[in-house]
This record gives C-alpha cells, sequence and structure tokens, in this order.
C-alpha cells in the first residue's frame, strides 16, 4: 500500500509492513514483534499532523485506524487510540457530556490529540483526560494520571518517552446538549470559513509563541510567506500557518517551503517558530538537522508591539 493512502497530506511512497492491530492486546503483540525481530517503525493516526517523506520506508508502519472502541459510564469515557476527534464529540453530544465539543471537525484521532496536548476554540484536551494507558515499545502496559502526562502547550511524556498511547480515559461534565450542539457547528463553521480543507494538508505547521503574544499564523501573513506557493505547494490565502499540497507536491517540496516560512519569519520578527507539524520517514541527515536547528530568539519589540495591537483588535469585532 502506498502511504500516500493513508496520510492526510497525501505524501509518501511505501513500507517494508504496514500493521494496523484492532485492539490493545493485538497492540502489544505488535510492539513484541517488532522489539524481538528489532524493527524500525514509526506511527501514524490519520496523518493529520503528520508529513510522510518520499523514500521508502524499510520497516514497519503502525496505523491505529482499526483501533476504535469506546465505553461510557456515567461521566467516564474510555476511547482506544484510534477513535476520530469528531467522533468523540458526537458520542459526548449523544450523552449530553460537556468538554469535548471544540473537537468537532478538528482532523485526527485520540491518540494523538492526547500527545501532542492539543488545544483549540477555547478547549485543551488536558481539561477533561483522567488517564492514558501506553504500551512501551517491548510491549508493557503503563498507566498515568493526568497529572503525570501533560507539561504544558503543545506538550506531554509522549512526546520524548517512546511510549504509544493506547487508550486514553476522559472525565467530563453533564452539559447542556443545545448548548454543546451549537459550540460544535460554530467550530465547524469556522474552519470551514477559513477553507481549512480546501487541499491535502497538516493543519498548523507551526506552534504558536506565547512569548511573542502574536499567532504565528499572523507573524507569517505579515512577513510575506505567500510569495513562497508554488504551482505544486500553496500557502493558505485564508491562514498562512496552512500549507496545501495541491495534489502532486512531495514532502520535501513541502519541507523547503516551510524552511522559507519560518526564516522569513525570523528576518522580520526574530522570532523562531517551532514546528507543530511531525516529519515522519526516511529523513536524511541533513534534512534531520534542518528541522532540529534553532535560533536565539530575538524580538523586533517594536514590530510585535504593532502585531500584538493589530490582533487585540480584530479579537474585538
Amino acid at each position: 500500500m502506498l502511504l500516500k493512502n493513508i496520510s492526510y497530506y497525501q505524501t509518501g511512497t511505501t513500507c517494508d509492513q504496514l500493521l494496523q492491530p484492532q485492539s490493545i492486546n493485538e497492540l502489544i503483540g505488535v510492539f513484541q514483534y517488532i522489539s524481538r525481530k528489532r524493527i524500525n517503525y514509526f506511527l501514524i493516526g490519520s496523518g493529520s499532523n503528520s508529513l510522510i517523506m518520499d523514500d521508502h520506508w524499510p520497516g514497519a508502519v503502525i496505523s491505529f485506524s482499526q483501533m476504535k472502541k469506546c465505553s461510557i459510564n456515567g461521566n467516564i469515557i474510555k476511547t482506544e487510540a484510534g477513535v476520530k476527534n469528531s467522533k468523540f464529540a458526537e458520542l459526548c453530544l449523544d450523552a449530553n457530556l460537556a468538554g469535548a465539543s471544540w473537537m468537532n471537525a478538528l482532523p485526527g484521532q485520540i491518540g494523538a490529540t492526547t500527545r501532542m496536548n492539543a488545544r483549540c476554540y477555547g478547549g485543551e484536551i488536558s481539561n477533561i483526560v483522567k488517564s492514558v494507558k501506553s504500551i512501551t515499545s517491548k510491549g508493557k502496559i503503563k498507566e498515568y494520571p493526568a497529572s503525570e502526562v501533560f507539561l504544558g502547550y503543545k506538550n506531554t511524556i509522549f512526546i520524548d518517552n517512546r511510549e504509544i498511547i493506547a487508550e486514553v480515559e476522559f472525565d467530563l461534565k453533564p452539559g447542556n446538549k443545545e448548548e454543546i450542539s451549537a459550540h460544535m457547528q460554530y467550530c465547524k463553521k469556522d474552519r470551514n470559513l477559513k477553507h481549512q480543507f480546501l487541499y491535502p494538508s497538516c493543519g498548523c505547521v507551526f506552534k504558536n509563541n506565547y512569548q511573542a503574544n502574536v499567532p504565528s499564523g499572523l507573524l507569517l501573513e505579515k512577513a510575506g510567506v505567500r510569495k513562497f506557493s508554488t504551482p505544486k505547494v500553496e500557502i493558505s490565502p485564508y491562514h498562512a500557518n496552512f500549507v496545501f499540497n495541491k495534489g502532486v507536491a512531495t514532502a520535501r517540496e513541502i519541507l523547503d517551503t516551510t524552511f522559507k516560512m519560518r526564516d522569513a519569519v525570523y528576518q522580520k520578527f526574530g522570532v523562531w517558530l517551532e514546528y507543530e507539524m511531525e516529519v515522519l520517514g526516511n529523513i536524511s541527515g541533513d534534512l534531520k538537522s534542518q528541522l532540529n536547528f534553532k535560533k536565539e530568539q530575538c524580538f523586533n519589540s517594536e514590530a510585535l508591539l504593532i502585531l500584538q495591537q493589530e490582533f487585540e483588535n480584530s479579537q474585538k469585532h
């Protein structure tokens, strides 16, 4: 199977093995197998926050697409890692439970959304998680309370500890069904108004830099990054932190565009943006160096103050 067929961004070629466990027990078996055989691997949910590289991957790709079990007991919901965010939001709506309406129309699956501590539209997943069950690279089960999982903005222990989220337990509050539904519809409508699904993308390429106090999308826009668009790779005319694959772009072409975007923001505002997008697969040494390279923050205070005021004024209307 071509990896581009299971990647939201529609990049990637082939791999040695595609493994799609259908339960936690099968996932344990997968990790015991790859540990025993010493097989290189990477993970993919729906690929909505990932860019898969172009070269053949000489190892396994583990997909969570078949891990979709859910259970409800009062205010407590347990979901496997492959449950889609929108499905979870709908499940909460049906049960009159508040706290997940912001996840409606949010691409991705529960496992990845928890791993990166996703947030948008006034919600953050750390606010509703009770515990997380994970699998180690050798197939052992571990369980953590939420207090030990979340480390701050777009950060959790699972970013670096190489354990895999298998199941998430949520603790939600009873809510008003009409209010929950209204917020769900607002989130979906706003995404559509911003044309976020016009072409394949990974959502926001860069994290917000909260020290700069200006959204990355606005920094990118004011840095004039749309001039880097090509017939294959388009920086969204509606949100400059979205980079579209217009159907034929390679992962390298997309990455090269994002490097130019990052440099443009630094040159104008002295803000060095960090990637929110994850790059998976066969990454060359020079490319890995470019991805991980960091420059010292050197804020252009005068220019940033103007943008901060512009952003604050826009929020009042």
